[in-house]
């Protein structure tokens, strides 16, 4: 019996566009190299990972005198494990159920919000998110069912959508996208199920796939010498990406 798979989602709220999102800047190559001090591009802040923000109207000295300004649900209750991602006051947080909010940083007004519905037979042990890319005018969320997909950040519509494999195979997402020259880095989770791991890049502007490298590789890939030859090793999945 063929199923019925609701179409995604993406919900403005109702009115003309926030003034936030109307001064909505693209993010550019040189900006993820090096944000300006008050964004957070990357799942620790930039690319070397370092985690810390050179913003100093917090110090050691007034840190205990901090008060709550808002607060909001996101209307999940598994653990939210993805660092809110921002870019001139506008908050991007990716929540377990496979959604994301833009969220006003300033205020937590919700400015849209975008939910894939999963097909019923995926497969994904980790129903979390763990985050979303920004380059140019685009949000970059990896969803459950082995797709990335690619949001209008002003309007959290669907720009492109790209299969990145096959969910039917075991593979689902839960990890960040990297965005790097151009380009959408992510790999898919699913080693315990058995697939084989790998890491893709896809054109951040197509979502066509640039390339994919297995970190196990099959006879005559790169790096396959340093196996036991004849071996069927790369069958037998790990090196999944989380």
């Amino acid at each position: 019996m063929p199923q019925t798979i609701v179409p995604p989602s993406a919900t403005p709220i109702p009115g003309p566009m926030p003034e936030v999102l109307q001064n909505y800047t693209p993010v550019t190559a040189e900006w993820l190299k090096k944000p300006e001090d008050g964004n957070w591009f990357h799942f620790r802040r930039t690319y070397d990972g370092w985690g810390f923000s050179p913003l100093k109207e917090i110090t050691p000295d007034n840190v205990a005198r901090l008060q709550p300004v808002w607060s909001m649900a996101t209307g999940q209750v598994e653990g939210h494990q993805a660092p809110p991602i921002v870019n001139n006051g506008v908050m991007f947080v990716a929540t377990p159920g496979n959604q994301m909010l833009a969220i006003e940083a300033k205020t937590g007004n919700i400015l849209w919000r975008y939910k894939r519905t999963l097909p019923e037979d995926v497969v994904h042990l980790h129903p979390t998110n763990r985050g979303v890319a920004l380059y140019g005018d685009k949000v970059y969320f990896a969803s459950a069912d082995c797709v990335l997909v690619a949001l209008d950040a002003k309007t959290g519509k669907e720009v492109w959508t790209a299969k990145v494999d096959d969910y039917k195979k075991a593979y689902y997402m839960s990890l960040a996208p990297l965005v790097v020259d151009g380009k959408v880095i992510l790999g898919a989770s699913g080693g315990e199920l058995g697939v084989r791991g790998f890491v893709a890049a896809m054109d951040a502007e197509t979502g066509k796939e640039l390339w994919k490298t297995y970190t196990v590789p099959a006879p005559g890939e790169p790096g396959s010498e340093t196996w036991p030859a004849g071996g069927d090793h790369y069958k037998r999945g790990g090196g999944a990406i989380w």
